[in-house]
């Protein structure tokens, strides 16, 4: 849910503003809001000091974690000597990896013409013997008439052949071959020099992972100056009136907090502070609660906006979906205990600032667990035995009919069935009449009864038109038979609503569509306007629940991946008779295939199962609901803690 908000105005005495500025940081509870006010030199200052120190401090824990560094020895300088020795390190270690990019680049130039000596090439020419390096293709080379020259081939690697021409006097002209400038250094020189300097960036990267002891001091640097860039940003909020004497302030406060504020005020400081609600359209600031379960989602949803303050929090209707989305994308028990086991290792082995990123990988690897079970999968295998399973490829013998009711299998009539594509089409219907309804009760809220009909009308014509479609046997699409695994819904639905309270359903829809849509029209055009409504509805909603069969598609893919890395890795151990020899030496070749196979599937695997949720739930389902979004964090003005 999101947090109300109330605006608070605030009127102090000019000379008290340093004291109270300190106190309401103290309090830490009340967002300034700010026209963007004119930074001062000193506010410019703070910046590129928080800004320095959050680059070196970053640069730091990457070389920290690449380096694997749990306790680095104590830095006793301040945060100043880390950030200049730091940047020195940096600046060095560019310097060096800059010439030895150019030392290589002389040496791949070098390599056709081997080691030698510049400077005997030097000696030669003081004698008056001229020498030049050329290179052309081999098979002009080969045409080439070599008694006229003073030739030696060097080296040839195709389709080039690399040679020299000794000669004196003036150089001669050799048709089709180009001259080559080679570098005033050997090749022993260049590795020479090379080495010097891959020896030199080593002892740079001892002296930068040296500064690793330096992160406190750099972390309480940031943190201070960001508390002083606060306070003063805080400052130059603040609004001169009544000549220079007063000071205003605007805020934003948490409903629950006003009381506390107002005390504040009224208590410490002569001032004269009002609250009031939000104005419509005012840039409110967003501050979200929800459950623990929900609020793990926060995070991810968050990647596409904060919703408007206006809205509601839609992260307790995502959340279900999501998870429940994940699981039936990557759809494996295997990958699904290997998530949570991650998880469960991460949140013993890591900081507590991670739990809840850790939480929520083991919210959805228990989410695929349970789907994959349900898709009768495990790493590509199936689990239970029967209808649709071959014989002595499952773990158990029975019961797939039981525990695997999303499982594929073949009907009577020898048609693979896929129950989960079923799952899909329910889950995409489910979720967007779901945002149907919100966006209804959201109209209805803001605009008054009538402006919600339109999505309920829509809502009740779909629903009698696809249960129509069944009694009709639209298009033979197997409406009334149609079933996710032992739920047959197509029946349920066929016995619960005959055919004539469908056909009033799709028609009822329909007019209460084409009445209530586009409310603030006259009531003569709105017929028009709904036809069109009508079109946007009809293509958009279909293609719509059409997209949630990405679901079943991303499931399917990874689990014949799956199955397909089984069967590569077990032909390394499979006799040309079928027979497996678990004691054969090439059993190392299956664990390695098996190990690499289902590491690589379940990486691509699970960052579609992490995508496509989200895709469903920021363009379908979002879009449904009419999101807005654009909102700001609430930021209150608090000190800095230390982590």
């Amino acid at each position: 849910m999101i947090i109300k908000m109330r605006k608070m105005d605030l009127l102090l005495y000019h000379r008290e503003q340093e004291k109270f500025l300190e106190e309401l940081r103290n309090l830490g509870v009340v967002h300034i809001a700010s026209d963007e006010p004119p930074e001062s030199t000193v506010a410019q200052e703070l910046s590129a000091s928080v800004h320095l120190s959050n680059r070196v401090i970053a640069a730091l824990q990457k070389v920290q974690k690449e380096k694997n560094i749990t306790a680095a020895a104590g830095h006793h300088g301040n945060a100043f000597e880390v950030i200049r020795e730091f940047e020195e390190y940096e600046s060095k270690k560019d310097r060096a990896g800059q010439e030895i990019l150019s030392l290589k680049k002389d040496r791949e130039s070098l390599l056709p013409w081997g080691n030698f000596e510049p400077q005997a090439v030097k000696r030669l020419a003081d004698a008056g013997l001229e020498m030049k390096f050329y290179t052309m293709t081999l098979k002009k080379f080969e045409s080439l008439d070599k008694s006229k020259y003073g030739i030696e081939l060097i080296s040839q690697a195709a389709p080039f052949a690399y040679f020299v021409v000794v000669y004196r006097g003036e150089a001669p002209e050799i048709a089709g071959a180009e001259e080559v400038r080679l570098p005033e250094a050997s090749l022993k020189t260049l590795d020479e020099k090379i080495a010097s300097l891959q020896s030199q960036c080593g002892e740079i990267n001892t002296g930068i992972e040296r500064l690793i002891g330096g992160l406190p001091v750099l972390e309480k640097f940031r943190d201070e100056h960001l508390g002083k860039l606060r306070y003063e940003e805080a400052r130059l909020s603040m609004k001169t009136e009544a000549q220079g004497k007063l000071l205003k302030l605007s805020g934003w406060v948490p409903k629950a907090n006003e009381a506390k504020v107002t005390e504040f005020v009224n208590k410490n400081h002569s001032a004269y502070i009002a609250f009031r609600d939000p104005a419509p359209n005012e840039n409110v600031p967003v501050k979200l609660k929800n459950d623990k379960y929900s609020k793990l989602f926060e995070p991810v949803l968050g990647i596409y906006s904060l919703p408007n303050y206006s809205e509601l929090d839609y992260t307790v209707f995502a959340a279900p979906f999501f998870t429940i989305f994940f699981g039936l994308c990557l759809g494996d028990a295997g990958y699904g205990l290997m998530v949570t086991l991650i998880a469960i290792i991460g949140m013993l082995a890591l900081s507590a600032k991670m739990r809840p990123i850790l939480m929520l990988g083991l919210v959805l690897g228990v989410s695929t667990t349970a789907c994959g079970i349900l898709l009768n999968s495990f790493f590509g295998m199936p689990i239970f035995g029967g209808m649709g399973v071959e014989p002595g490829t499952s773990i158990f013998a029975t019961g797939a009919e039981i525990f695997a009711p999303l499982a594929a299998y073949n009907n009577e009539g020898g048609q693979q069935v896929f129950p989960a594509l079923s799952l899909a089409l329910v889950a995409g219907f489910a979720q967007l009449f779901l945002g149907m309804l919100i966006q209804s009760y959201m109209q209805m809220r803001d605009r008054g009864f009538a402006a919600g009909l339109q999505p309920i009308a829509c809502i009740i014509m779909a629903v009698g038109g696809i249960i129509l479609g069944g009694h009709t046997n639209f298009m033979n699409l197997g409406i009334a038979d149609f079933s996710v695994g032992a739920l047959q819904i197509g029946p349920a639905l066929m016995a619960a609503v005959s055919p004539g309270v469908a056909k009033g359903m799709a028609i009822g829809g329909l007019i209460m569509l084409l009445l209530f849509n586009n409310v603030d029209k006259i009531i003569f055009m709105r017929p028009l306007t709904g036809l069109w409504a009508l079109y946007n509805f009809a293509t958009g909603f279909i293609s719509n629940v059409l997209s949630y069969l990405r679901l079943f598609a991303l499931g399917l893919a990874g689990g014949l991946l799956a199955a397909a890395v089984n069967q590569i890795a077990f032909m390394f151990i499979t006799a040309p008779d079928g027979t497996v020899n678990f004691k054969s030496i090439w059993v190392v070749g299956t664990i390695g295939v098996l190990i690499g196979g289902h590491i690589v599937n379940l990486g691509f695997s699970a960052l579609g199962a992490f995508i496509h949720p989200l895709r469903l739930t920021f363009v379908e389902f979002y879009g449904v609901v009419g999101f807005k979004g654009g909102s700001k964090p609430y930021s209150p003005f608090a000190n800095v803690k230390q982590q």
